[in-house]
């Protein structure tokens, strides 16, 4: 079986849509699955209709606590983690919040584009509605690349997540000429030193392919960007490590060299070809 040493991109049960997936689970789904180091990134939404949604600022605190404390119970080695959805009018309350925790790694996203949950099936048809895809595409990754000029995150999660729904508007297959947007979101990449993610839950949202497609990553790499983290998305334990090995072939074939981890907000570039092996199965 070939596994992936890494995967950046886990939610537990601080997450609503994650509630019976605790790290003691995952923890065991690594160790059976042969996965070295794990992120745990659970939910932050710090406003807005969906705050509720993932890990409230008074509850960090004990998240952190017990991330650490089953740490030294496992050889998989644990990350402390979270998923932020950035809001350009709540920077201040957003770093003070990373600031105040130990961190390893915060992987910013941008779920939200003004009144609209992009990853929605609810939301997706209205924030597509009445003009082109670039258009609406050039309203994602304008936040997008804010979130990045923010300064905030090590890492970006599923760059083109609002790929999610879109076949409920749209059944033809999406051209990187309509990412609207994208490139300055990658040269924002460069200039800020900033990460991001190869997501695999496409393969589970009907996408036939991972968050982002090919030509994003082709361009990214031709600008000259270096960090690229992994993530299964997990919701589940299952899902751990989901199809990483793939998107390492795919990130080798465009020709990226590395593949980043974090310690404490600091980057450490792993050769591409030292993080897949094989393990036995077990």
């Amino acid at each position: 079986m070939r596994v992936a040493r890494f995967d950046y991109h886990i939610h537990e049960s601080y997450s609503q849509d994650a509630r019976d997936s605790s790290v003691e689970r995952y923890i065991k789904a690594a160790e059976e699955k042969g996965i070295d180091e794990i992120a745990i990134t659970t939910h932050q939404i710090i406003t807005g209709e969906f705050s509720g949604f993932g890990v409230q600022p008074a509850e960090v605190q004990s998240y952190v606590d017990n991330i650490h404390k089953l740490a030294e119970s496992t050889d998989v080695v644990l990350r402390v983690g979270l998923e932020i959805d950035y809001f350009p009018e709540a920077e201040r309350e957003l770093e003070a919040l990373i600031d105040e925790y130990p961190f390893d790694f915060i992987l910013g996203s941008t779920h939200f584009i003004g009144a609209y949950d992009v990853g929605s099936r609810r939301d997706t048809p209205a924030f597509f509605s009445g003009r082109s895809l670039k258009e609406a595409a050039s309203d994602y990754f304008n936040l997008w690349r804010k979130a990045v000029e923010s300064g905030l995150f090590d890492s970006m999660a599923h760059p083109d997540y609002w790929r999610r729904f879109l076949y409920l508007v749209r059944p033809d297959p999406v051209d990187f000429i309509d990412y609207g947007g994208a490139l300055e979101a990658i040269d924002a990449l460069v200039s800020y030193d900033v990460g991001f993610e190869v997501n695999t839950s496409g393969w589970r949202h009907q996408q036939k392919n991972q968050y982002p497609i090919r030509c994003f990553l082709e361009a990214a790499n031709d600008a000259g960007v270096k960090k690229v983290t992994l993530g299964s998305d997990s919701h589940l334990p299952d899902q751990l490590g989901f199809l990483l090995p793939e998107a390492v072939d795919l990130l080798r074939d465009v020709g990226f060299k590395y593949i980043s981890s974090f310690t404490l907000r600091k980057n450490q570039y792993n050769p591409i070809d030292s993080v897949v092996r094989t393990v036995k199965n077990k």
